[in-house]
């Protein structure tokens, strides 16, 4: 274990009842893997009123770090803190209510904490508060002030979304030079389609950092948190069983942000086992890469693409799970098969036990390769070839629940370049994917 040297010191101070030593001390113990004793600081430090310490004991809470996982526990801790005057709470307590089953309900709690957060200068919350505002034009302005101040804290993500907007013209200026260094920035990074974007300013200067933006920013009074239902233009690929493709529904931005968000968690794609002995088990039917995000990992911009997703299909988000995103390298494919769960295996039954059968599915593709990687059904002998940003919709089960063979579906060969998608599958019943 490491220990700071003036430690002893810290420790006397806080057996004496100093609620700052006692605080202190549960972090020293937390950063040296010693649970048991942080929880006793930490709760000490909370009957004597610290208030980053209830910030401290809700994130416990959040995580299972110390206690049972409890998300109706974390909310009341954050929101103690915040009542307290925590800074540092009010970000944590607007990230879980926002993704929580009270967060559209909620949304203008969470723009007031988030406020809160970019006013104290929490990076997270000015990358959030400044995607949000992009998707309004009447925002724009707001949009870039959070963004480059974020990215001039070193976000790369804010940096990525920043060089966007500025490349978009939205400055109302030549500002390609400012795109440029945005963009090298979140290039270094490896966030994804900043080399595409730069490779369109070749020949353009970088330029100096940029001047930060106003001491205070002006923020509205409100601002949706969620995204507001829109006219999304579509094509009826099938009409039985319906299959539809929704046209644009995602955006480059919303793009790069879910890739980024899941490539450290990529694995080899499982399926699953039909003896029931494993969750799930690699086969040569589907060789690509896959990973989930789970309500533990989706945060607040994450949770506002995937709603773009829910809104487009008329789904419920109540009776989904969680995003799945799939890479596809050349070469990679996942031979034809059925997204229900069989009724003829038993472990379908074990499946089933949150929110029942698989009704629905979602495909948004994130990237189109060059050439191959199209969703095909071979019962119907139809092949939707993959549209970035576009989502394909289609049913697994008939309107009486009975399930379809004629879902039946592959995602055929990359010949050339890469595919990624983020599936969303519905379900007959809500599910726990949501908590509390």
């Amino acid at each position: 274990m490491s220990f700071p040297p003036q430690y002893q010191q810290i420790l006397r101070d806080a057996e004496a009842g100093r609620p700052d030593a006692q605080f202190l001390l549960s972090q020293i113990f937390m950063q040296n893997g010693n649970t048991e004793s942080m929880m006793l600081w930490l709760r000490r430090a909370t009957k004597s009123g610290v208030p980053d310490a209830f910030g401290a004991l809700g994130r416990c809470y959040e995580n299972g770090h110390g206690v049972q996982r409890d998300i109706g526990a974390a909310l009341q801790h954050y929101e103690h803190a915040v009542a307290s005057g925590s800074k540092v709470a009010t970000f944590d307590n607007a990230q879980l209510l926002h993704k929580s089953r009270r967060g559209i309900a909620s949304s203008d709690r969470i723009y007031e904490l988030l406020v809160t957060a970019a006013e104290a200068n929490v990076t997270p919350a000015l990358r959030i508060l400044g995607y949000v505002a992009m998707q309004h034009e009447s925002n724009r302005r707001l949009a870039m002030d959070c963004l480059q101040r974020a990215s001039d804290r070193g976000d790369p993500v804010s940096s990525f979304m920043l060089g966007w907007c500025l490349q978009q013209g939205w400055s109302g200026a030549d500002k390609e030079g400012e795109a440029l260094r945005c963009l090298h920035h979140a290039a270094a990074a490896n966030m994804p389609f900043a080399k595409q974007l730069l490779s369109s300013l070749d020949g353009a200067q970088a330029a100096p950092q940029a001047d930060a933006p106003q001491s205070s920013i002006q923020f509205p009074q409100s601002l949706s948190m969620f995204p507001e239902a829109t006219a999304i233009e579509l094509q009826q690929m099938n009409d039985d069983p319906p299959i539809t493709l929704f046209k644009d529904v995602l955006d480059i931005v919303d793009r790069a942000y879910l890739i980024f968000l899941s490539q450290p968690h990529l694995r080899r794609a499982h399926v699953i086992d039909p003896d029931g002995e494993n969750s799930g088990m690699v086969s040569n039917v589907r060789t690509n890469m896959s990973t989930y995000i789970p309500f533990e990992v989706v945060d607040i911009i994450g949770r506002y693409i995937e709603m773009k997703i829910i809104n487009a299909t008329g789904e419920d988000l109540l009776m989904s799970e969680p995003m799945s995103i799939l890479k596809y390298a050349p070469g990679e494919y996942y031979r034809p098969h059925l997204d229900y769960f069989d009724p003829k295996l038993s472990v379908s039954d074990t499946f089933m036990e949150d929110g029942g059968q698989r009704t629905a599915s979602a495909v948004t593709y994130l990237t189109a390769p060059s050439k191959g990687g199209g969703t095909s059904f071979p019962n119907l002998g139809l092949t939707v070839p993959p549209a970035a940003g576009s989502t394909l919709w289609f049913r697994n089960c008939s309107a009486d629940g009975t399930v379809d063979e004629r879902s039946l579906h592959a995602g055929d060969t990359v010949e050339e370049g890469e595919k990624w998608v983020v599936t969303k599958w519905f379900r007959e019943r809500p599910t726990q994917y949501l908590q509390l």
